[in-house]
């Protein structure tokens, strides 16, 4: 398709940009982004003034605040048979509790044994924790029971509000629930032609009703023109015969649903739209000729993947608006512009964390030397626990660190909420098919979330992003073995991603998916990887991004310098004494030797497993 710009790169050092033909950048000659002799980073930019993005506001509290110890409040010891009941009546007790002024309620402490939960736990309020008392197999195990039957396919953990059941209907480009309120009257136009990548500044038509230290959403629409201009409205049909039809015609989502021949125990839907006839539905679904099989590839709709990114104003002179978060898509005029708006978010659950766990997932029937399943069956079980931990989108300022787990379909940690930080967790291994849909090690599908120091085992997409991921989010000094498939912005359109020292035995990638799925398009944009080691780089920009892929490859330079882009963003922005809350001196000596994984996961039969690929 003569639409699609492609760069693919092994063991290189380029930076590459597809908004133009021409640039003020010679990719042979200059270095993107480098310290000067006063040790500071230097920037450059392209014609149009995209540079790099500061990445460095991710995570809790952006870096701005240590993760707290906070106090515990109730103890429990482990129960014979379920303990479902008796650990969320714990977990709500203390969300009765009044928060401290800090946003705190105390601390729901597990001490070691095995916890059998046959259902899932909901850390649904604000100021609540839940921690044990180590994540080995002497430490505080939780073991999601139950297998074949899909009511046991769920998450066993979620933060935030919203269901911990792993639904089974395929979302497709569907709005994600943030809890965001858009208060539609305070919209105000940015007027500038362009906005580059990187700015944290623009001109709106009028910023009377707005002050400094409103919170706001910078609103990037996705036309039909962009849609077009990307080619993502022009996709390739993929005939599939389907199973299992069920048509739907009360309600508010009437409809087609149906299961792909795959052998998918995910939904997939196709809805009728308000104002045409039943008849007139049935006559534009995609079926072929002989009925038999549906053309399942869904090209992009218009306000499909509208953006909302979350900011804070920090200074306003006459209608120029500065924000502390800089931008990570274009903003075009030709292409609809933006605008910005005041919101509120009822109901968003903030500081939460949990600590020090070991979270596994029973398979199948247990064997001897396996009490949570057959290893026969570890790459057939489908019907069990999904999920480990869920951020649920309406979340901010989460933070996880130092969970161990296993056996869990498609990730040990999921984040789809705001400022999270997923530190020091390991996943060593899955119990599902080798096939989409599922190993999600580590996944992000918010904003401004940070992935530090984790391993993962026998992940297909280790470390990866979902659809309309809105950025920026960054994946630091991750590594993962007996790797399955890929790592990078998956499917559908994720922005500002930063992948920094992250190793992967499978190729890394960012580029046009076409009609993988059910239609991936562009996987994502704006997407940087530095100093990561893998085999291979696939990497492409939609016409209008940019991806940049700096000293990665087979051969990883542990002496760049920087050795990481995000420690040295976060040690200009914040200093030398934040930096060390989020990395010690032997730590960071380590960039890019990963020594930390064998230090973080004491227990040597874990050690013998995971390093045995």
């Amino acid at each position: 398709m003569n639409f699609i710009l492609r760069f693919f790169f092994i063991s290189i050092f380029f930076f590459f940009s597809c908004t133009s033909n021409k640039t003020n950048l010679n990719p042979e000659n200059d270095i993107y982004v480098f310290q000067n002799k006063e040790g500071n980073l230097v920037y450059y930019e392209d014609e149009k003034g995209n540079k790099i993005p500061d990445f460095s506001y991710v995570g809790y509290h952006s870096g701005e605040k240590p993760i707290p110890n906070v106090p515990t409040v109730i103890t429990l010891e482990p129960l014979p048979g379920d303990n479902t009941i008796y650990i969320q009546k714990a977990i709500d007790e203390i969300g009765q509790l009044t928060i401290d002024k800090n946003g705190f309620r105390g601390a729901v402490l597990l001490k070691k044994g095995i916890y059998k939960v046959n259902g899932s736990l909901s850390l649904s309020k604000s100021g609540i924790v839940l921690r044990g008392e180590g994540n080995s197999d002497h430490g505080t195990i939780i073991v999601a029971t139950g297998y074949d039957d899909i009511k046991f396919r769920r998450t066993l953990i979620s933060i935030g509000p919203g269901s911990n059941f792993f639904s089974r209907e395929h979302k497709y480009a569907e709005k994600i629930e943030s809890g965001v309120v858009v208060n539609e009257q305070s919209g105000r136009t940015i007027i500038d032609e362009y906005v580059p990548i990187g700015a944290k500044s623009f001109k709106v038509s009028s910023s009377s009703s707005y002050n400094i230290g409103d919170r706001i959403i910078v609103f990037r629409p996705s036309t039909q023109e962009w849609i077009s201009s990307i080619g993502c409205d022009n996709l390739k049909p993929k005939w599939d015969p389907i199973t299992n039809i069920r048509w739907v015609k009360k309600g508010n989502n009437k409809g087609l649903y149906y299961l792909r021949s795959e052998g998918s125990t995910s939904e997939y839907k196709i809805l009728k739209n308000k104002n045409e006839s039943w008849e007139e539905f049935k006559n534009r679904l995609p079926f072929s000729s002989d009925g038999k099989k549906l053309n399942i590839t869904r090209q992009w709709q218009e306000g499909a993947y509208d953006f909302y990114f979350e900011r804070k104003i920090v200074k306003i002179i006459a209608d120029q608006i500065f924000i502390d978060i800089p931008i990570v898509h274009p903003i075009e005029k030709k292409f609809g512009g933006g605008k910005i708006y005041h919101f509120t978010n009822p109901r968003r659950v903030t500081e939460v964390g949990i600590e020090n766990l070991r979270l596994v997932s029973e398979f199948s029937i247990p064997t001897k030397n396996n009490p949570y399943g057959d290893p026969e069956k570890i790459n057939l079980a489908e019907l069990h626990a999904w999920n480990g931990i869920h951020i649920q989108p309406n979340s901010e300022n989460i933070w996880i660190k130092n969970i161990n787990g296993n056996y869990f379909g498609w990730s040990l940690v999921s984040a789809s909420g705001k400022k999270a930080t997923i530190q020091d967790c390991a996943n060593l291994g899955h119990a599902s098919k080798i096939t989409g849909g599922r190993r999600y090690s580590f996944m992000i599908n918010g904003q401004l979330n940070l992935i530090q120091r984790c391993v993962a085992n026998a992940g297909r997409h280790e470390f990866v992003t979902q659809q309309k991921t809105a950025g920026p989010n960054v994946f630091v000094d991750c590594v993962g073995y007996n790797s399955k498939s890929l790592s990078g912005p998956h499917h559908r359109y994720s922005v500002g991603t930063l992948f920094d020292n992250v190793k992967s035995e499978k190729p890394m990638e960012s580029r046009f998916r076409g009609n993988s799925g059910t239609g991936h398009g562009w996987a994502g944009s704006q997407t940087f990887f530095y100093n990561c080691k893998a085999p291979k780089f696939i990497v492409e920009s939609p016409p209008g991004g940019i991806s940049w892929v700096i000293r990665s490859g087979d051969n990883q330079n542990s002496e760049l310098n920087p050795v990481s882009l995000y420690y040295k963003q976060v040690q200009e922005r914040l200093g030398n004494d934040v930096l060390t809350r989020l990395i010690e001196k032997k730590d960071f000596d380590n960039i890019g030797k990963y020594k930390w994984v064998k230090i973080n996961l004491k227990d040597e039969k874990e050690q013998i497993k995971l390093f045995a690929y």
